[in-house]
């Protein structure tokens, strides 16, 4: 009965102000716009957002390998092997810049991770499962075996929502 008075209501406002309708349509497009733009913004907030800069060395800013090792609970000579550094190096400067390029696709791991687990505890716990991805191996397993690109690959199509 409550339904059947609005349809009538409606259909009188709209025969009596067409113009009325149209205001409204129009408000409908502009805030439909201007949602797009607010998740667009909302987007763009999330990807300036500095995820675990606990891996960071306070003083340049750049990661470091002792903390990354720390982070995944992994003595610092096994990562340093992993990664193709030199031990002693990344012991006397665990944040060079000549590492860099080595540690960022571990840290974009533990990013991604992050997104989906925001505990480290939680991390921890995933990287030492073992997943049917990496047939059989943990993602740890993986990335001391020099195959942290599988593990990456795996957690960039989870995090797009492309099935595995």
């Amino acid at each position: 009965m409550i339904l059947c008075r609005f349809a009538s209501m409606e259909t009188a406002v709209s025969k009596a102000y067409p113009a009325l309708l149209d205001q409204a349509a129009q408000l409908q497009e502009e805030m439909a716009a201007l949602q797009e733009k607010v998740n667009g913004l909302v987007r763009t907030a999330k990807s300036l957002i500095i995820v675990l800069p606990e891996l960071h060395d306070k003083a340049s800013g750049r990661i470091n390998a002792q903390k990354v090792a720390d982070f995944m609970g992994v003595p610092l000579k096994r990562l340093a092997e992993a990664l193709d550094m030199n031990y002693k190096a990344v012991h006397r400067n665990p944040s060079a810049e000549s590492f860099q390029p080595a540690l960022q696709p571990v840290k974009r791991i533990l990013q991604l991770l992050y997104e989906f687990f925001p505990k480290p505890e939680s991390i921890r716990i995933w990287i030492n499962t073992p997943h049917p991805e990496l047939n059989g191996q943990t993602a740890l397993e993986a990335i001391l075996a020099k195959k942290s690109k599988a593990v990456l690959i795996i957690l960039e199509n989870a995090a797009a929502g492309i099935p595995v």
